[in-house]
């Protein structure tokens, strides 16, 4: 016997017939939770190495050579008389070396004339501080 409404028959003992079981979550199942964390992982990866792409072509000796070449004046030969630091600068960051020279280093050891300049990383560019 059929309806009308094209659904099937109940069956004889009055009930409707039973539903489906529902399908389970891909996030509820172990292979599922396992290809997410990879899909995860792999996102990751592929950020960091993007990132990280910025490459850094002027080393430290020679982004202190190019400072020493801008000074108005030529620094010791002491170790500090040439500090360097590496710094990122800015969204996306840009690589710059911060080279500060000095003439040199007075009775108690202290800098007495300073030069501080940012050398960019990638290009070499030198500003003067």
């Amino acid at each position: 016997m059929s309806t009308s409404a094209g659904t099937p028959p109940e069956p004889s003992d009055g009930r409707p017939p039973a539903a489906a079981a529902p399908r389970k979550d891909l996030r509820d199942s172990l292979w599922g939770r396992a290809l997410i964390l990879g899909l995860l992982l792999l996102f990751t990866l592929l950020v960091s190495k993007t990132c990280a792409s910025n490459r850094d072509d002027i080393s430290q000796q020679e982004a202190v050579d190019l400072a020493v070449a801008e000074a108005s004046f030529t620094p010791c030969e002491r170790e500090i008389c040439r500090q360097v630091r590496f710094l990122n600068q800015g969204v996306p960051p840009v690589g710059y070396w911060g080279v500060v020279l000095s003439e040199k280093i007075d009775a108690d050891g202290q800098p007495n004339r300073t030069e501080s300049f940012l050398v960019n990383a990638s290009t070499g560019d030198v500003e003067k501080q």
